[in-house]
């Protein structure tokens, strides 16, 4: 997924025109990955296997539209699951630090696209692949550290970069949209990564 950067941004420029909000993490830019994904998923399974998934990139807009109402139903159950994890961090009616709760909702919302991803893939696969998109999500769930990691590899070296290119330190802005890039980048190589180890498992 990393050799073809061109492709990823001809993605992100056709996502960005149908999405006001320009953050890293926003919902376009994370349909841009998710197709990015699905386009890479041929390569590596078996013929029979890649001939249904060949196009899929394609479709997914039209999936992700379908599904809106799903996707918005998971991030509001994933909010209720943030509310506690503030309340057991901050005690009852602290206020909560924004950057940490903007991280949590930003980890919600990219794990709810995420099941999206895997119950597009599950259906092209066939009946004979039922259960596939649970099994790759609890995959992703028992390695949730691996993923921290790799996000974090991810930002530092986007910042390495940026600050290597423009020649002074990265700013608390530059720093966030890093982060967000980083996040939405990592969910999206986990999503492929998860479908893979399930694939084998099935």
């Amino acid at each position: 997924m990393q050799a073809h950067p061109d492709r990823l941004r001809e993605l992100l420029a056709e996502e960005d025109a149908l999405d006001a909000d320009t953050q890293a993490a926003a919902d376009s830019a994370v349909r841009a990955h998710l197709r990015f994904a699905a386009e890479a998923l041929p390569v590596g399974l078996r013929p029979d296997l890649a001939a249904r998934v060949e196009g899929m990139a394609d479709d997914l807009d039209a999936w992700f539209e379908a599904e809106r109402e799903v996707l918005e139903r998971e991030v509001e159950l994933g909010r209720g699951a943030i509310a506690l994890e503030e309340h057991l961090l901050y005690g009852a009616g602290a206020d909560t630090e924004p950057v940490i709760h903007a991280a949590l909702e930003r980890r919600v919302r990219l794990g709810a696209w995420n099941r999206l991803f895997l119950r597009c893939l599950e259906s092209r696969l066939g009946p004979g692949h039922d259960g596939l998109a649970e099994a790759a999500l609890q995959w992703s769930k028992d390695n949730e550290r691996d993923l921290a990691a790799v996000i974090l590899q991810v930002h530092h070296r986007q910042i390495t970069a940026l600050e290597a290119a423009t020649g002074h330190p990265a700013t608390a802005d530059e720093r966030d949209q890093s982060s967000q890039a980083a996040a939405v980048t990592g969910y999206a190589r986990r999503a492929v990564e998860a479908a893979a180890h399930a694939l084998q498992d099935a």
